[in-house]
């Protein structure tokens, strides 16, 4: 079963843009009308979380309005529900997806895309049962809690309606959660193989930063996060995967063996210890699969930059060998016997110096640095921008 994941700002959305500009303060969940029942028990209480939070996202667009409006809905929005989530706007073939996350496409089972019909999954119960409970204009209208069983799955969502404008449900949506009964340790490995999928299909379009676009390659390191955070939710399930693919995990590169499993095990081992910075830097900013896209967006320099963080990380590190060779090397130039500017000898046009503030703030040189060609060419293209 595969499930194919489009995202919010490629789908096509003519009459309603989806825009990227949104901020909003969280809301509380006092909130929630009577007809989503509060009454839960431990055993669905991270599920109940999601959908609250989602219902407070949907209740601050709305305002004092009957309905809240489907272009004010925003990927940045959408990303702390967007695996679990399912955008769909009604027509008179039925609901048509705008959106789909790879969580939800499980529950379909089948290839599902952008702009498909639910109707066209007859196959599918929850495709139908959906089908069913939008049926009533005025259900459909009204944010409401559902429940799904079927077999060993059991799953809960809500139904978040959205209009064009704003008073006319035409789009709702949905976000669930879902799990097995019994047959645990099968449902577990059910998950991480189609998450696993989901990885692989996102690698293979990738097109990589010397080539052009980045977005593909986030989208992939985003997949491979969110296979990563299921590993660590289901780590039996998880440890079986990679042992049948002769992997393990290490302390010291938690992310490796999730990046393999999305790009290869025989991927440029350079790219994979870049990529696997790349996720270090965000879990240590706190962040997740969900919100991984925006922050490589917002950090300068993309994943270099989040490479030149852990680095600094690293140094900052006391204990560590290289934290050694970094204070040796800093106690050398410390105590280094300061040179005259005329007695610096270079054969080069350009050359490199040196220099060290004492403690009287004095600038004293040190003598020329051997960085190589490119480092000084690099250092000159930087001093020439910084001209007036």
């Amino acid at each position: 079963m595969a499930g194919t994941h489009e995202d919010i700002e490629d789908a096509p959305l003519p009459e309603d843009p989806v825009r990227d500009d949104f901020s909003s303060a969280e809301k509380g969940a006092s909130n929630l009308p009577e007809d989503v029942s509060t009454d839960i028990s431990a055993d669905i209480a991270d599920e109940k979380r999601l959908h609250l939070k989602a219902f407070d996202y949907w209740l601050g667009l709305k305002g004092d309005r009957p309905l809240p409006l489907f272009g004010e809905l925003t990927p940045g929005g959408l990303a702390p529900y967007r695996t679990n989530a399912l955008l769909l706007e009604f027509s008179d073939a039925g609901p048509v997806v705008r959106f789909i996350g790879d969580k939800v496409s499980i529950l379909i089972d089948a290839p599902i895309m952008a702009g498909t019909n639910l109707s066209d999954f007859p196959n599918s119960t929850f495709a139908q049962a959906l089908i069913g409970q939008l049926a009533d204009e005025v259900g459909r209208a009204t944010a409401t809690e559902f429940e799904f069983v079927e077999d060993l799955l059991d799953c809960r969502g809500i139904m978040l309606p959205f209009s064009r404008d704003g008073a006319h449900a035409n789009f709702v949506m949905v976000v669930t959660n879902f799990r097995r009964r019994e047959g645990l340790e099968h449902g577990e490995s059910f998950v991480l193989d189609d998450l696993r999928m989901a990885c692989e299909r996102a690698a293979r379009d990738v097109v990589h930063l010397d080539g052009g676009s980045r977005d593909s390659l986030y989208e992939a390191l985003s997949r491979a996060l969110a296979l990563y955070e299921e590993g660590r939710n289901n780590p039996a399930a998880y440890q079986a995967m990679l042992a049948a693919e002769g992997l393990k995990v290490q302390a010291r590169a938690p992310f490796t063996p999730a990046l393999k499993l999305t790009f290869g095990k025989d991927y440029d081992k350079t790219r994979l210890t870049e990529y696997a910075a790349a996720l270090s830097c965000a879990a240590r900013a706190g962040k997740s699969a969900a919100t991984l896209v925006a922050f490589l967006k917002a950090v300068p320099g993309g994943i270099k930059g989040c490479v030149q963080q852990e680095r600094a990380e690293r140094r900052k590190a006391k204990g560590t060998a290289l934290h050694a060779r970094e204070e040796a090397m800093l106690q050398a130039a410390r105590t280094a016997k300061p040179v005259k500017l005329q007695d610096i000898k270079t054969e080069d046009e350009f050359c490199l110096i040196l220099g060290r503030r004492n403690k009287d703030g004095a600038i004293e040189l040190l003598g020329t640095a051997d960085a190589g060609d490119g480092t000084t060419e690099r250092v000159l293209r930087r001093f020439i921008q910084q001209k007036p």
